[in-house]
């Protein structure tokens, strides 16, 4: 019956990655659409211009915990099953049903997932990432940065094959995700966190 485990757990973490947390919480504060406001993405960083920085760390952890809920119950099972499972609850964060399949662009959940797999690993990530966040100024680029770390970690510690796909897959959706914001910094158009436009 392990085959059931492996159906219940993929379904069940996509669901649980489709919450769209920040159109909820942005929606139950404000009153308001997260979608019609500042880039329309459903994530932190568009949660603290609709609501607020403490409201984008709440969402931030919420995703995360989206990630990290399915990896967790599936490392009960097995490590495939655990990377499967969050690799499905990310893939519910970028397609949610419940929002049309048009949903966030991933990171946050895709550290939850890092982290319930490999909680150094994941700090390490995450540490690239606000250090790139800080010294450039760009969310974007720090983020894309630190879930491209993942996959290299988990190819140079020997981790099996299936995590090591499984994280590329992870790290090229985020990019891919981020492919406008790498227009504006081209053209010198996105915005910037932490620091001022020369």
């Amino acid at each position: 019956m392990e085959w059931l485990a492996w159906v219940i757990l993929i379904v069940v973490g996509y669901l649980i990655g489709s919450i769209p947390s920040a159109y909820i919480v942005v929606k139950l504060k404000k009153g308001t659409d997260i979608r019609k406001i500042g880039s329309g993405n459903i994530g932190a960083t568009n949660t603290i211009r609709a609501a607020g920085r403490g409201t984008g760390v709440l969402v931030f952890l919420m995703d995360m915990a989206k990630g990290a809920i399915p990896t967790l119950v599936g490392l009960a099972f097995s490590r495939d099953l655990a990377i499967v499972a969050g690799l499905s609850a990310f893939i519910g964060h970028l397609f949610p049903i419940w929002l049309n399949f048009k949903g966030g662009k991933g990171v946050s959940t895709a550290f939850g997932v890092a982290l319930a797999m490999y909680p150094l690993y994941a700090l390490m990530c995450i540490s690239l990432w606000f250090i790139v966040m800080v010294a450039t100024g760009y969310v974007s680029l720090g983020s894309c940065c630190g879930t491209s770390l993942m996959p290299f970690i988990s190819i140079f510690t020997h981790q099996p094959w299936i995590c090591t796909i499984v994280f590329f897959i992870i790290a090229f959706l985020v990019c891919w995700r981020h492919r406008e914001n790498f227009r504006k910094i081209k053209a010198g158009t996105e915005g910037r966190s932490f620091r001022k436009k020369s």
